[in-house]
């Protein structure tokens, strides 16, 4: 007996050591298919491919440029919200440009300084910041009552006039800037809370597929109206611009362009040797040769010269007073309109302006961390991003700018390219601040045709559309479940704003405050998607399976080197020592102590 047991443990211990040798087997190759996988290939929609990942950092050159490229791509809309704004704010025609020139510069600045927080110490996802158009909606809504709403010229006097007026007025464009600055700054604080608290945290164990599929498809599907706004200034450029983009990313990007290599070192030798210059900058290679065309058919009086026609905006020479006016340093200063106001009305539809921004600024960290070869954003990460988003709402607020949030287009610009290196995202605040303070380089980027950059929307709305869609391949779609929450929260999310904006002031509470926030809330149709996938997929019976949330839960299980990518960018060796950062809900061990 006493022989079989040891023959039985002997043949056991050969066993176990094989079985080890296996399991060490199976994780060094686990390791090797990770880091093939960083490097080359990405389990992500947009991911596959990468030209530079995350964590990638490419020659000083290579970042200028693609941050040049990120910055065309976002840089009509710093274009279009001074002059929306303006009108707005009822600025009189004789002070209009100057303060346009003031928000612009405000605006920019705020866009600069909220990417470089964002990428460095907020979620660190190549991700760019931008004015919030969620904000803009009941920003609009408060200057459209009394006593902010714009006088009728015809029937009441110009409020903004005193000189040729019997009766002195309060109300001027000034005032109107420094109650929206107020509410920006309360709704401001409210974001920082909500990042800060760790509420957003808890709020993602509950988020699935379905929950970000509907949102990141809204997102898409809430760009294709504005670059239509662009696009119809001119199809054939607009035209162009796409198809150049479509063409170079999709058609060339495998064909390398030769250029002459020479080294040094050990031997003085020159060859030819290639680069992948379509797929690498195809958004400014279609950009510069559609600018140039526009260049073309501008010197040669092809495109009207009459400000009234549409297709003068495809003019290059359009603002060639303003580039000539425009002082070369020009440095905008906080509160330049006064000390803000504050009013309960304002302040509740900025905070749920703010809280929609939220929603979408989810949606587009899951979609950046998709398409840039990250793993999904842990609880810290989106935390440490909602509250850098508030805090620069807070700067925002500031310096007379409307809030910020992450732009969908420029995670949509990473899918096109394959650049989604975190360091060209940081390039790109640098460009932001040189166009914000340098007034002449700004004014001369402001010459660039907007039907190019609808030219250019037109391809990434689509883009951001099919990430949200391809979400959906976690979960079964088989299911009658799924299909029935996927469709019923897109349809609503487009369904709804669309019957507000047809039926104006349709909703009547009896109270201002009331209608504001449903109106506000109704009209965000990314907030609505989100909302209803949310609810419906953690309410409606269904196995974890069906829902998409193994596979959701377990897309990194196996990249866990990739985390990294979300730790701070210094000091992590003190902060894992210290045992009280686990509670922390914005430090990196916060994630440790929910597992």
């Amino acid at each position: 007996m006493d022989m079989d047991t040891e023959k039985v443990q002997s043949v056991q211990l050969e066993f176990n050591s094989i079985d080890d040798l296996i399991r060490d087997q199976r994780d060094q190759t686990e390791i090797v298919e990770d880091d093939s996988l960083r490097q080359h290939d990405s389990d992500q929609p947009g991911g596959s491919q990468l030209k530079y990942s995350i964590d990638d950092i490419p020659p000083w050159y290579a970042c200028l440029l693609f941050g040049l490229q990120q910055h065309l791509t976002m840089f009509s809309s710093a274009l279009v919200f001074p002059f929306i704004m303006a009108n707005m704010y009822c600025v009189p025609d004789d002070e209009k440009s100057t303060v346009i020139a003031q928000l612009f510069s405000s605006i920019v600045l705020i866009e600069s300084v909220g990417t470089f927080l964002q990428s460095t110490f907020g979620t660190r996802l190549p991700i760019i910041q931008g004015i919030a158009g969620a904000l803009y909606v009941p920003a609009s809504v408060i200057m459209s009552t009394q006593p902010w709403k714009c006088p009728d010229p015809e029937t009441e006097p110009d409020l903004n006039n005193t000189v040729n007026s019997t009766v002195e007025y309060e109300i001027t464009y000034s005032d109107r800037i420094r109650e929206i600055q107020g509410a920006t700054l309360v709704a401001a604080c409210f974001q920082m809370l909500l990042g800060f608290s760790g509420v957003m945290s808890f709020v993602i164990r509950y988020v699935g597929p379905l929950t970000v599929g509907p949102t990141i498809t809204l997102i898409g599907l809430y760009l294709y109206p504005i670059s239509l706004t662009y696009i119809k200034i001119h199809w054939g450029i607009a035209v162009l611009s796409m198809a150049l983009t479509t063409i170079f990313s999709q058609y060339l990007r495998k064909v390398k362009v030769p250029y002459p290599r020479c080294t040094c070192k050990p031997q003085r030798k020159c060859s030819l040797d290639g680069a992948n210059i379509f797929a690498l900058f195809p958004v400014l290679l279609s950009v510069l040769i559609s600018w140039l065309v526009c260049y073309i058919l501008t010197i040669t009086d092809v495109f009207p010269y009459d400000p009234t026609d549409p297709a003068f905006e495809a003019r290059t020479d359009r603002n060639a007073e303003s580039i000539a006016s425009i002082p070369w340093i020009w440095f905008p200063l906080p509160f330049r309109w006064g000390l803000p106001t504050v009013s309960v009305a304002a302040v509740i539809g900025l905070c749920v302006g703010s809280v929609a921004s939220v929603i979408e600024s989810m949606g587009d960290y899951y979609a950046c961390a998709a398409i840039s070869g990250a793993p999904t954003p842990p609880g810290h990460a989106i935390n440490r991003g909602i509250s850098m988003e508030g805090f620069a709402c807070l700067l925002a607020g500031m310096w007379g700018s409307l809030g910020v949030t992450s732009y969908s287009a420029n995670i949509a610009a990473i899918a096109i390219t394959k650049v989604g290196s975190r360091r060209v995202i940081q390039w790109t605040s640098a460009l932001l601040f040189a166009f914000a303070v340098v007034g002449k380089i700004g004014a001369v980027v402001a010459s660039l045709p907007t039907p190019i950059i609808g030219g250019v929307m037109w391809v990434s709305s689509g883009l951001i559309v099919a990430i949200g869609v391809s979400n959906l391949r976690h979960t079964d779609m088989t299911s009658t479940r799924n299909l029935f929450i996927f469709g019923v929260a897109v349809v609503s999310g487009i369904m709804l704003p669309e019957y507000l904006n047809s039926e104006p002031g349709i909703i009547q509470t009896g109270s201002f405050e009331a209608d504001q926030v449903l109106e506000t809330i109704l009209k965000t149709g990314m907030l609505i998607a989100g909302v209803i996938g949310f609810v419906l997929d953690n309410t409606v019976p269904g196995t974890a399976k069906e829902r998409g949330l193994l596979t959701w839960k377990s897309i990194d299980a196996g990249r866990k080197f990739a985390a990294e990518s979300y730790d701070l960018p210094f000091g992590m060796s003190r902060v894992r020592g210290w045992k009280w950062t686990r509670y922390i809900p914005i430090c990196p061990t916060f994630a440790k102590k929910e597992e």
